[in-house]
């Protein structure tokens, strides 16, 4: 995994370099959040929780069909299940660079955009909250903890205005398993929709 995100990295500070049109874009907006989970070879995926993104990006135009954007992002995760009657949230926070690699059709007022890629994610906040009250949890290896890193695969859709203005949505699946429980497993999975705007640097 190490040779394929360094790979990923590579090929970006590569194209970065070597091409001159690019953008710097700014998005956020609405996570739908949910967790897959298999316990005692059962699974379930737990109820959408509402959670928001936050993103800056640098869209590097390879050809006037094709771009690469990496980017950093503020990514809330997590989602909703019931105990005992209880209604519980899990809310867990990532910093996370994705790098995705767009195909663009180009319109009369701006071009879609389609395309996806890899994601890095790591920790640096979770809880548990039901109501006002909230339980902290830990991020490490041992039993009770949170494995930190997350890696994993998204998708994102949407139309750039020439004005500057983007709307987009997508979606991302996380690999790694979240728990160090022997038999368990969770997974974080996202769907997104937004809003942004990008700003022509040269």
């Amino acid at each position: 995994m190490k040779r394929i995100i360094s790979g990923i990295f590579l090929t970006v500070a590569t194209v970065t370099v070597s091409h001159a049109q690019s953008n710097f874009g700014m998005r956020g907006g609405l996570n739908l959040s949910s967790e897959y989970m298999r316990l005692d070879n059962q699974s379930a995926t737990t109820k959408l929780a509402p959670m928001y993104h936050l993103t800056v990006y640098y869209d590097v135009l390879v050809s006037p069909g094709f771009s690469v954007q990496p980017g950093l992002s503020l990514e809330a995760k997590g989602g909703k299940s019931e105990i005992g009657g209880e209604s519980l949230t899990d809310r867990l926070l990532y910093l996370q660079v994705p790098v995705n690699f767009l195909g663009r059709a180009r319109t009369r007022s701006g071009d879609f955009f389609f395309g996806g890629g890899p994601f890095l994610a790591y920790g640096i906040d979770a809880r548990v909250t039901s109501g006002r009250n909230a339980i902290h949890l830990e991020w490490g290896s041992g039993p009770e903890q949170l494995r930190p890193f997350d890696f994993g695969l998204g998708v994102l859709l949407g139309y750039r205005m020439d004005n500057g203005l983007v709307f987009h949505m997508g979606s991302n699946a996380g690999f790694i398993n979240m728990s160090n429980q022997d038999g368990a497993k969770y997974l974080n999975r996202t769907t997104s929709v937004g809003i942004g705007y990008e700003f022509r640097l040269r």
